[in-house]
């Protein structure tokens, strides 16, 4: 399996969701496992059970955890979803088991899935980098688009929080 950084998985995402034709927030991650042709199954299992990638008469099933909340569904959707987007850059790499690389890939990807850099920036503009509304409008906890506009460089914090227009 080739060695790739983050910046090329998330660069696989986005241009995967421009040809899918996502131009707006919030993502339709609940869409877009039937744009590659993946069931997903929404099962009540424990709390603690997020979701799996398992094998259905020899294709690929998502399982989701109708347990847990409707945020929780979205994360654990865009991660399997990292999972899927993997195998298709490279058909020979197959669904990881336990590797660590394989849930860091899944993680970085499932990221840019639920918040594309470029729509961050697009609606941080428009609406004056305000994370709160952000995080509602892209469906994420306010904390996590806090830390991706800060990861972007649009919000730098010097002990407390100020926006850098």
């Amino acid at each position: 399996m080739a060695l790739h950084t983050d910046a090329y998985y998330r660069r696989l995402v986005d241009e995967w969701l421009q040809r899918v034709g996502v131009i707006e927030p919030p993502v339709p991650v609940h869409e877009l496992p039937a744009r590659l042709g993946v069931p997903v199954r929404r099962l009540s299992f424990p709390k603690w059970f997020k979701g799996a990638v398992i094998a259905e008469d020899g294709m690929p099933v998502i399982l989701l955890n109708t347990a847990n909340d409707e945020l929780s569904l979205r994360l654990t959707l865009g991660h399997m979803l990292g999972h899927f987007l993997v195998v298709l850059d490279a058909p020979d790499t197959g669904f990881p088991r336990g590797e660590a690389g394989g849930e860091h890939q899944a993680d970085v990807m499932s990221d840019e899935l639920l918040l594309p850099e470029h729509l961050v920036r697009d609606q941080a503009a428009k609406w004056f980098n305000d994370h709160r509304y952000l995080a509602r409008l892209f469906g994420v906890p306010e904390q996590r688009m806090l830390d991706k506009l800060r990861d972007l460089g649009i919000v730098k914090s010097h002990g407390s929080i100020f926006w850098d227009y």
